[in-house]
């Protein structure tokens, strides 16, 4: 039979008790969970009764083999949205703990997984300096402004012309095989690498693109633009 929303809750804060004191007394739980007394000795009797735990008249709360690896599972989940909140939001740390306590009931299972992927996927993130886009996210949610910069590993990431927006500026890096006799034109416009293009108009599908290299306006078609690479500036 699975567990109530409020018995889940009594679990998980039994286990928060007990990592953080190592021990647990009916009072902790009923102060965490804000309830009166009888409150929390009914529910502690539910999970006696589940298996969950062991608990003796005026004793501590003990884990059974089968509540310890069902309290674990909750507080992973807990934890887990509470660093999406916290991490991934920027939500404060008090707020976190309380809408993680709201939110973690009413998630379907699949969309649990999917938030797991996300936290693992910014804790990757931290780890390889790849997180930039962390801070990005919290200056728009600030300022509503988009950050234009785009970085990979603490360096300039590598783009291709076809990716920049109207008004950016980029440095050529390379220009790729199969560019014909457009690779000519542009050797003797100048664009070597390090030259600096700026996108002045793009059509409304993309193609072509309307290009500045120095006094030049080049128009490319998609497929061209794809064989440049540049660095944002």
């Amino acid at each position: 039979m699975e567990l109530t929303e409020s018995l889940q809750d009594y679990l998980l804060e039994i286990y928060i008790v007990k990592t953080k004191r190592g021990i647990v007394q009916l009072k902790d739980v009923a102060k965490r969970r804000n309830v009166k007394f009888p409150s929390a000795v009914s529910a502690i009797k539910e999970l006696v009764k589940r298996g969950l735990v062991a608990h003796e008249r005026y004793g501590y709360i003990e884990f059974t083999d089968a509540g310890i690896d069902e309290a674990t599972k909750l507080y992973e989940r807990h934890k887990m949205l509470y660093k999406f909140l916290h991490d991934a939001l920027d939500i404060n740390e008090n707020l976190a703990e309380k809408n993680a306590h709201r939110i973690e009931h009413g998630l379907h299972r699949e969309t649990v997984l999917k938030l797991a992927k996300f936290v693992e996927f910014i804790e990757k993130s931290k780890i390889t300096g790849r997180n930039r886009w962390i801070e990005h996210f919290h200056k728009f949610v600030d300022t509503g402004e988009l950050h234009e910069c785009h970085e990979k590993g603490g360096k300039r990431m590598e783009l291709k012309l076809n990716e920049l927006k109207v008004g950016n500026k980029a440095k050529i890096v390379r220009v790729e095989s199969g560019m014909g006799n457009l690779k000519t034109r542009l050797l003797d416009m100048g664009a070597v690498p390090g030259t600096v293009v700026k996108v002045e108009k793009v059509a409304p599908l993309g193609d072509p693109i309307d290009i500045l290299i120095k006094d030049y306006h080049l128009s490319l078609r998609k497929e061209e633009a794809e064989k440049i690479v540049v660095e944002v500036i």
